[in-house]
């Protein structure tokens, strides 16, 4: 029978719109969701659910991976375009009135109700193989009539949100390009030598479109349509944040756009949520965090952060951690200054802040008191009643939750502090705020550039205090890099840079820092700087297995100490050098510099460093041969601040045991 004559129930339908002949990347992707649609496993119908954030590219992916497996699928393919992102999703009667049709249904014999129209679309399918993509799905709801009822055929279901009621086979969380496929998707829409002549600019352009599918297609696209335009011209328009949304557009295609149609579904409270939690920069938000910006409870503010989630509009990172896609952020942000009014915002940014200064009052506020190593006794009795007078503090279990805390929350601190001077702050309120921080102790003015550097600083020396040298080094060369040219705040993260490499094994990197630090300590004539650089540098060639030259150094940092009338900086020295002298075979040395330290700090209160000497004084009066002193020393090194749980380690001790005792000449 020639083919005009063939009736229209055996003309399998071909429904699916064309391939993107530009596609990029997504190999894994697409092999794992292929797989899942023509793996027949039992008699279930094969679901699979592709879910992510409006202009990621889930339709593009849906449209490849369908196309790739049609010749599995000889009876055809069923499309439909669901709208659920939209005012108007598709009523499903409608879509299964259409699909009916597609496979050979009168419309007299379609019925008029949903569940007989279902019905009779799984009686059309059953002994088929035909693949069904159902895409921007909004609920389960709206895809369970369409549902095949046998396994012969195959469903592929795209939308914002996971569709968790639905019996899928497989679900795919679609993330954001990697800077490769995004680089090479440019190429291939604007042409590859234009990209690869400007490799600088090209990665701009990747960067400010957050590698969302959507936002690197137009970008290709404006290219593609301006060929005299540079990339590095396109870059600089899109390098302004405020701007770089209105630039995401081309014809009917916007970003800004895609995303007004997720917001618009939200409830009210979710909208709020949704805007609110944008004010803040960090890498992204705890639950705690988020209560703070909304000024709700910890319960209240995780179902909104989970509603939020379920929408597609919010990422969820880790358990209780949120975070945002760039250019949504931008998005919910510009929201929130428009709808909210910068009132509001400012005071969102202000309780924000005040979330994570109670963390910081927390650090500050255990009995490791840190300010003693900044502060004479006059200072750390002043920085007390502050604390007591501005919060207690968060409250944390031992130093395991302190670095804990510190490696999560540094960057979100630092972004805190800047978000809140950026909405007209107050830097004197702030400095007032910060006065519990080691680091701002002894300066009568602070800067605002300076907090956030001398923050991060200060969370980096307490993390070395606790033996958390790995967490030190990424907040002290955090503080290097957010320090604005403050050569003395600079020379001391060197210094303390230098004893947490020091302490990690790598001492070629300790005394780099310690050399760097000394250089810009001693122009300036900060005595404290000079003289913790000293102490870097002693500690480095301690971990290099040279004690005498240890030994010079440290001696050098207490003479420093000294000759300034720095006696609780010159008590730094006293356990270093006590190990200098066990490692130079100098017990007797050892116990009298040892003897003299745990009386010191006894009179002057400092648990720690007390605690620390008196483990290594224990050592050196074993190996005099006086058990029983050493007996009581180590007893006495028990303190209350050692019994807390707070210290992690006490990195000197390692270098004492085991050791092979070096010649002093």
């Amino acid at each position: 029978m020639p083919p005009a004559q063939v009736p229209p129930a055996q003309v399998p339908p071909a429904q699916l719109p064309p391939d993107l002949p530009d596609f990029t990347g997504r190999d894994a992707e697409t092999a794992r969701l292929a797989a899942a649609l023509t793996t027949r496993d039992g008699s279930a119908v094969p679901v699979v659910t592709v879910a992510g954030l409006g202009g990621i590219g889930k339709t593009a992916l849906a449209l490849h991976v369908a196309h790739a497996v049609r010749d599995a699928f000889p009876d055809g393919q069923l499309y439909a375009e669901l709208h659920g992102a939209g005012p108007a999703p598709a009523p499903p009667a409608a879509v299964l009135a259409a699909f009916l049709r597609a496979l050979g249904a009168p419309d007299r014999e379609i019925p008029p109700e949903p569940d007989r129209r279902a019905a009779l679309l799984r009686s059309h399918l059953a002994g088929r193989r035909v693949l069904v993509v159902l895409d921007d799905a909004r609920d389960a709801a709206q895809v369970a009539p369409l549902l095949p009822g046998e396994s012969g055929s195959a469903v592929l279901v795209t939308g914002r949100t996971r569709l968790a009621e639905l019996p899928v086979a497989a679900h795919l969380d679609l993330a954001p390009f990697t800077p490769e496929a995004a680089t090479a998707l440019l190429g291939r829409v604007a042409g590859p030598e234009r990209i690869a002549a400007e490799p600088d600019a090209s990665l701009r352009l990747v960067q400010a479109s957050g590698l969302l599918p959507l936002a690197v297609r137009i970008i290709a696209s404006r290219l593609a349509a301006r060929p005299r335009m540079r990339p590095a011209v396109l870059a600089g328009r899109l390098a302004d944040e405020r701007r770089r949304l209105g630039e995401l557009r081309i014809g009917d295609e916007a970003v800004e756009s895609c995303f007004a149609l997720g917001y618009a579904q939200l409830g009210i409270e979710e909208a709020r949520a949704f805007r609110l939690l944008a004010l803040h920069d960090g890498p992204d938000l705890c639950v705690e965090a988020a209560a703070a910006l909304l000024d709700l409870d910890v319960l209240d503010a995780e179902d909104l952060c989970e509603s939020l989630v379920d929408s597609g509009l919010l990422e969820c990172r880790a358990p209780a951690r949120y975070a945002y896609h760039a250019l949504l952020r931008l998005y919910a942000r510009g929201l929130a200054e428009t709808g909210d009014g910068p009132i509001s915002c400012a005071r969102a940014l202000e309780r924000l802040l005040e979330h994570y200064l109670a963390g910081i009052r927390g650090l500050f506020r255990q009995p490791i008191i840190l300010y003693q190593i900044y502060c004479e006794p006059e200072v750390v009795e002043a920085h007390r009643v502050a604390v007591d007078a501005l919060h207690t503090g968060r409250s944390f279990a031992d130093a395991a939750a302190m670095v804990a805390w510190m490696r999560a929350e540094h960057a979100n601190v630092m972004a805190a502090i800047r978000g809140y001077l950026g909405s007209g702050g107050s830097p004197g309120r702030l400095v007032g705020q910060l006065f519990v921080v080691p680091s701002l102790a002894d300066r009568a003015t602070v800067p605002a550039g300076l907090l956030p550097g001398g923050v991060l600083f200060a969370m980096g020396a307490g993390a070395r205090l606790m033996g958390a040298a790995d967490a030190a080094i990424s907040l002290l060369s955090d503080a290097l890099d957010a320090l604005p040219g403050d050569d003395a705040l600079i020379s001391r993260a060197h210094a303390q840079l230098s004893i947490a490499y020091a302490e990690s094994g790598m001492p070629e990197e300790a005394r780099r820092h310690g050399l760097d630090g000394l250089a810009l300590a001693a122009p300036v004539r900060d005595g404290n700087a000079e003289g913790l650089c000293w102490l870097g540098l002693g500690v480095a060639s301690l971990y290099a297995g040279e004690p005498l030259r240890a030994l010079r150094e440290l001696e050098t940092a207490r003479e420093i100490y000294r000759t300034r009338g720095m006696p609780l900086r010159e008590a730094w020295c006293l356990p270093r050098i006590v190990v200098a002298h066990l490692r130079l075979g100098r017990p007797a040395e050892a116990a009298d510099v040892g003897t003299r330290a745990a009386a010191l700090f006894g009179e002057i209160g400092d648990e720690h460093l007390g605690g620390r000497v008196l483990s290594l004084l224990a050592v050196a009066l074993d190996e005099l041969g006086r058990p029983e002193e050493a007996a009581r020393a180590r007893e006495a090194a028990e303190t209350p601040w050692r019994r807390s749980g707070l210290l992690l380690d006490v990195p000197d001790q390692r270098l004492v045991e085991n050791r092979t005792p070096v010649r002093p000449d």
